[in-house]
């Protein structure tokens, strides 16, 4: 069988003029509208481009480029979100964000163009901005040693001049007293791994170790005044770096209103660090969330993320005990800060977690569901408590800040279990379709989000020469079959479907083709798509299991011109022509004849070499 290679052919593709780029967005609006969906990218923080002159070496979705470009670029496309990875201070050696130092915002977000602007009085010196920007590694990959040590400078810069600047001095001040109760622990948390030489604070000695154990020791009192003092411009440091970022996040969400691209949060399944070390009471001892063993992993995986104590959740009437109070008060703040809503990672872990003994090799005796094991004592009868968290913590934070169960993305990939399945059908709850991951957009629920593929995947040109190599594959044949059914036009034969999915099988790009229009001719209402298979980048951004070079993937600063390139060698997603073939396929172009027509030839448009 002959197989078409994908994009070997140069290809130039030109961005619609004003009169055509009018007449495509529309149109892409009402498709959208007719067939009742919406389109988000997940782009994070890290990942966001920066124009040569303003680029640190790290993205913000905060930036000036992500403002005065992306966000335009994204409104013409009909996108209406973004969704972000977790905004948490990240481990000071650890890459991950989703292994979160603190529950404080990550510092990284910062746009230090800004800072070296008159929006903040010039408190970081041209000098200073300039020099980080012209020793600048790597355009499109974060050297993250080297972004740690250059906003380390530029940032204690900044608040050193800040002290000058009456207004911003007074606003500090102002923050610090109001806020200081909410940033002292996670403040004194970063001094003390300094001090500690970033040993985990289970290793720390003496009295660090249990700070904030017993709130009313003396020792511990002491203790905390000597550090505040000992290390007085450090602690403001980091309230001052939060206060910016607070800042900058109402900025967000006002230019989220003012653009109709809202920001998504993403809420970790792991408690950070400073929630384990300050409330250490609170979890199970020697004992961790992880996943079983199954096909991705025959020994399972061992995350190392604490549990919350069930009994230390909700009390025994009911009501939120110590621990089920910090997590409503988290999951506020997620709420908060994110109009736009929040994708929840590894729902199953909140419904019905898999606990293991840290110390031990994971085994049938010592590791388990912890709600539905026979043997354990936290064993619930009946599915309705199932739901607790969820229906008393998750959803009342969302309602208190004006979103209901449409703004929450569950993450519900793994094994989901009986009692997810029913929690998620109860409270009407959406999860997540992945057709990477062998879902089938035809049979996608309709509360779901579907998309090719996220931040744990291949990029979607490297999933499909993978999938094309194995030609031959039980998985390579279903996955060209269902993709035939499930994107032909309403009534086309079945001798002609099956044409159709012979042709997938022989030529990549209809076979890229149709996995985009796969997305929007399903019943699922959200559609997600991962920045590297929007731009046609050939690139993974994380591999589960391992470290080197995760998270560094970013845009460049010639995104809309890649995108018009790739899309024009048929590598990136046609909105036009996947949106047209989706009404096609679901019998809603009949009556729609003028839309169709403009969808076609904005499709011819975006073809053009």
């Amino acid at each position: 069988m002959k197989i078409s290679a994908i994009g070997n052919t140069p290809a130039f593709g030109r961005k619609p003029n004003s009169k055509e780029m009018e007449i495509y967005t529309s149109s892409l609006n009402q498709g959208l509208q007719i067939l009742g969906k919406q389109v988000d990218l997940i782009l994070h923080n890290a990942s966001a481009p920066a124009v040569k002159n303003e680029n640190t070496g790290i993205g913000s979705l905060f930036s000036r480029t992500t403002a005065s470009k992306l966000i335009p670029f994204l409104k013409e496309h009909a996108f209406s979100h973004i969704q972000q990875e977790p905004n948490n201070l990240r481990q000071a050696m650890d890459n991950s964000p989703y292994a979160p130092e603190a529950d404080t915002k990550n510092i990284f977000m910062i746009p230090l163009e800004k800072l070296a602007s008159n929006e903040y009085g010039y408190i970081l010196s041209r000098e200073t901005f300039n020099k980080i920007i012209k020793n600048n590694p790597d355009p499109v990959r974060v050297d993250y040693d080297y972004v740690r040590k250059n906003y380390d400078i530029a940032l204690k810069e900044a608040f050193n001049n800040s002290k000058e600047n009456e207004k911003l001095n007074t606003e500090f001040l102002k923050f610090k007293k109001l806020n200081e109760g909410v940033y002292e622990q996670s403040a004194i948390y970063r001094i003390l791994c300094k001090e500690n030489n970033n040993k985990n604070w289970q290793d720390w000695k003496g009295i660090d170790k249990e700070l904030y154990t017993d709130t009313n020791s003396q020792e511990a009192k002491s203790r905390i005044a000597e550090l505040k003092e000992k290390h007085k411009e450090e602690y403001d440091l980091y309230l001052f770096e939060q206060m910016i970022l607070e800042k900058e996040n109402q900025k967000s969400n006002k230019l989220s209103k003012k653009t109709g691209i809202s920001i998504i949060g993403d809420s970790p399944v792991a408690s950070s660090a400073v929630e384990e070390w300050v409330n250490q009471k609170l979890f199970l001892k020697d004992k961790a969330l992880g996943c079983p063993p199954d096909f991705f992993s025959l020994e399972g995986q061992r995350w190392g993320f604490k549990y919350y104590d069930p009994d230390k959740i909700f009390n025994k009437d009911g009501t939120l005990g110590e621990a089920g109070k910090i997590m409503q008060k988290k999951y506020e703040n997620y709420f908060a800060s994110f109009p736009g809503g929040v994708r929840i990672d590894h729902i199953i872990g909140l419904i019905d977690p898999f606990i293991y003994t840290v110390s031990e090799k994971m085994t049938p005796q010592n590791s388990g569901r912890i709600y539905t094991n026979s043997a354990s004592k936290y064993r619930k009868d009946g599915y309705s408590s199932y739901a607790d968290i969820m229906s008393k913590i998750i959803l009342p934070a969302a309602k208190k800040y004006g979103l209901d169960k449409s703004s929450i993305i569950c993450e519900d990939l793994g094994e989901v279990t009986n009692p997810v399945k029913w929690v998620m059908k109860k409270l009407g709850l959406g999860g997540i379709s992945v057709t990477q991951f062998g879902y089938r957009g035809g049979t996608a629920p309709e509360a779901n989000t579907i998309m090719i593929g996220s931040h744990d995947n291949k990029s979607f040109l490297e999933y499909v020469d993978d999938l094309f190599k194995n030609y031959k594959s039980e998985e390579f044949l279903n996955k060209t079959k269902y993709l035939a059914f499930d994107t032909v036009p309403k009534g086309t034969s079945r001798v002609e479907i099956r044409n159709i999915y012979k042709s997938l099988r022989e030529d990549k790009l209809k076979f890229i083709n149709a996995s985009f229009t796969e997305l929007f001719a399903s019943p699922a209402k959200r559609v997600q798509i991962f920045f590297t298979d929007l731009f046609g980048i050939a690139k993974t951004y994380n591999r589960p299991g391992t470290t080197e070079g995760n998270w560094s993937l970013r845009l460049g600063e010639d995104f809309e011109k890649d995108y018009y390139t790739a899309v024009s060698k048929g590598i990136a997603p046609n909105f036009p022509k996947a949106i047209a073939e989706a009404l096609r396929h679901r019998g809603l172009d009949k009556g729609n004849e003028d839309l169709m027509k403009n969808l076609e030839n904005s499709a011819k448009i975006l073809q053009e070499k």
